[in-house]
């Protein structure tokens, strides 16, 4: 009988042993399993994140435009003005993206811009010839690069100071000729200059201006040269290691002062479109454009430190400042709105890239 207890005892502890374990095993793997998902849940979270600081620009372009869209009235009617504004002013950040690319920048690009318009009418007026006007606008603004390109490169001389004394240089000129006024041609050729660029529309569309067109082409051609071949990557090279690529054999300062020539070209095509779009040379046209081609580039994904940017960040970058300025104007906000909405988002856009670049450095 003792025997039959003690063996029923044995039994339901062996039993009791086997149910603990199981129960054990089974709460370890819903553990695991809640552990797992808490953890994808965490994972999934932070792909969301590093995706909007990743691509921030990109983030900021969609919810502008689709905020502009539904919430701004007649917004959506205005495609084609934002376009086409994108288009007359994105050539000057177009131009500058180079130069910060290398790692310098230039502080005198709006009357760079200012400067060719001037030239454009001037040798208009002299000679009665538009081709021979623009041909030389865009000659000026090919100058005034080189002209900063070789006290930046060649003399030592600080991007930032060099820049803001030859923006005082290119204002005084622009100042002399239109005596803080204006200056166009007179009659036919007036009128050549106002229908001849800015004013043809393909199709008839203001989408589809000139201007839009050549941007676009020129805006496709620096995205081939920068992405494919040794003369753009040098430029990248001179923005993200200059001593490595010295070392490498690369002409840095050539790379750098080659820059700000294709700056100063673009800056004055700019010009060619200022003037084209006003018929005349205005002495205001060079104001403020310098912090927009900044803000374009910098709210884009260009670094300022050099190194890093496509022409697709520029791009972006230009259109969310069009945005910006045509959203607020539609609203009747005042013109000061405008810059102060653009300054806080230059630097969201200035903290985020310091928090990404930080994280990555640690990782």
């Amino acid at each position: 009988m003792m025997r039959a207890v003690k063996d029923t005892a044995a039994k339901v502890d062996a039993a009791g042993k086997e149910t603990g374990a199981a129960g054990w095993s089974g709460g370890a793997q819903k553990g695991a399993a809640a552990l797992g998902g808490a953890a994808a849940q965490k994972g999934f979270g932070r792909a969301v994140r590093d995706f909007l600081f990743s691509y921030n620009s990109a983030v900021i372009f969609a919810a502008l435009l689709v905020f502009a869209t539904f919430f701004v009235n007649k917004f959506s009617r205005n495609y084609s003005t934002v376009i086409f504004d994108a288009s007359i002013y994105g050539c000057i950040a177009i131009g500058l993206s180079l130069v910060m690319v290398t790692g310098n920048i230039d502080l005198s690009v709006g009357f760079q811009a200012a400067l060719g318009a001037v030239v454009v009418v001037q040798v208009s007026k002299l000679t009665g010839s538009l081709p021979l006007g623009v041909i030389c606008g865009l000659a000026a603004g090919a100058v005034c690069g080189a002209l900063n390109g070789a006290v930046v490169t060649r003399v030592g001389i600080s991007p930032l100071i060099a820049t803001i004394a030859s923006n005082y240089i290119f204002k005084g000129i622009v100042y002399y000729f239109t005596k803080n006024g204006s200056i166009y041609p007179e009659g036919e050729l007036r009128e050549a200059l106002k229908n001849s660029i800015s004013k043809l529309w393909l199709g008839g569309f203001k989408a589809l201006a000139l201007t839009v067109v050549i941007v676009a082409v020129v805006l496709a051609t620096l995205a081939f040269i920068m992405r494919n071949t040794d003369f753009g990557n040098n430029f990248y090279i001179a923005g993200d290691n200059a001593e490595a690529g010295k070392l490498a054999g690369i002409n840095i300062p050539r790379a750098q002062f080659f820059a700000y020539v294709l700056c100063g070209l673009l800056c004055g095509l700019a010009g060619v479109f200022l003037a084209s779009n006003s018929g005349a040379a205005v002495y205001t046209q060079g104001e403020g454009r310098d912090v927009f081609a900044i803000s374009a580039c910098v709210i884009g994904g260009i670094k300022m430190a050099g190194g890093k940017g496509t022409m697709l960040n520029v791009l972006i970058g230009i259109l969310i400042m069009r945005i910006i300025s045509t959203g607020m104007n539609l609203m009747l906000l005042p013109s000061a709105w405008v810059d102060f909405v653009s300054g806080v988002l230059l630097i969201v856009v200035l903290v985020i890239d310091k928090v990404t670049s930080v994280k990555t450095e640690d990782a």
